[in-house]
């Protein structure tokens, strides 16, 4: 909470306290005198009895409690109705991420994408309302899931997928038959995977945050329609940002140099892998990045608490009838 308290109502307050005021003045001034009113001789010695002097005493101590308390009472229900504020800035965080998985499913890449699904299988339970999708691409590439914010059905397929890559296709999955085509020339066509993925997000014109981790070796085999040059500029023109996964650090070639190109050009980062051990890390700093980039203008939210002072002046109203009963002559 930042600043002073201010009251939302405190022109209401003022008004109260003005016909307070006014009603105090009212009944103060001095009436006409009584007719019936009798002069009493020798007064000096009723008030000098000890009785009286205790009665007055008594009734001396009532008038100044009852009055600390009404007042105390006024001036806590004044501030009740006031409505005393404190105002907070706060800067929310969007929950319109979309993160694709982008996986490269050719042999060599296989340990490192079992491990980034599993880093990804840890994090699902800390989103809420961002989307995920995967696709996996090698000759061809097929969509596992499309972007879906439904986690039970994406830890399913994640699991599945994760089995499929430890054994290399054997077990858990049968989504890489679709990524190689026996009777056609070519694997690993890098860039046109990149343009699938790319091509397999939705909800065009909304703000949405949207942004591809791309995990490969970059070592195309075959005859592409897109590089990936290219598909760093697709990204840049649709507001996608590429977060490439490189596996090996001991030879760095034109093509990491490509896959650094990339996603500079779209706003992503380059990360690299020195062991599958390190996927975990990368991953996270991908969704920490991307959280970054997704928080909303700041909000100034009011914190509205006239119910303590209400209360305070509900137990000072309580006082006053108790010391009216317990003063009285």
């Amino acid at each position: 909470m930042t600043g002073f308290p201010h009251f939302l109502f405190w022109w209401v307050s003022l008004v109260l306290l003005a016909l307070a005021v006014l009603a105090v003045w009212l009944l103060s001034r001095p009436g006409r005198p009584s007719e019936g009113n009798v002069p009493v001789a020798h007064l000096d010695r009723l008030t000098a009895l000890p009785a009286f002097a205790r009665r007055r005493a008594r009734l001396l101590l009532g008038a100044v409690s009852a009055l600390v308390v009404v007042g105390l009472t006024a001036v806590m229900a004044l501030i009740g109705i006031a409505r005393p504020s404190w105002t907070e800035s706060i800067t929310p965080e969007k929950n319109t991420r979309d993160v694709m998985l982008c996986l490269d499913a050719s042999g060599s890449m296989m340990p490192y994408d079992a491990q980034i699904i599993d880093s990804y299988l840890e994090m699902l339970a800390s989103f809420d309302g961002e989307r995920i999708g995967m696709t996996v691409f090698n000759q061809s590439a097929i969509m596992v899931f499309p972007l879906t914010d439904d986690y039970d059905m994406v830890t399913e397929y994640l699991e599945e997928a994760q089995r499929g890559f430890e054994t290399g296709g054997l077990e858990g999955t049968d989504f890489f038959d679709g990524t190689v085509d026996m009777n056609a020339p070519g694997s690993s066509l890098i860039g046109d995977g990149l343009a699938s993925c790319l091509d397999n997000f939705d909800h065009d014109g909304e703000p949405r945050s949207r942004s591809v981790v791309f995990a490969t070796d970059n070592q195309v085999g075959g005859q592409q329609l897109f590089t990936v040059e290219e598909g760093g500029e697709m990204a840049k023109e649709n507001g996608i940002r590429i977060y490439t996964l490189y596996p090996d650090t001991f030879w760095k070639g034109p093509e990491v140099e490509e896959l650094e190109d990339a996603a500079t050009t779209s706003g992503g980062a380059h990360f690299e892998m020195t062991g599958a051990d390190a996927a975990d890390g990368i991953v996270r700093a991908v969704q920490e990045q991307e959280a970054q980039l997704t928080d909303d203008d700041p909000v100034v939210v009011v914190h509205d608490e006239p119910v303590p002072w209400l209360v305070l002046s509900f137990v000072g109203a309580l006082g006053i009838l108790v010391l009216a009963w317990r003063f009285r002559l």
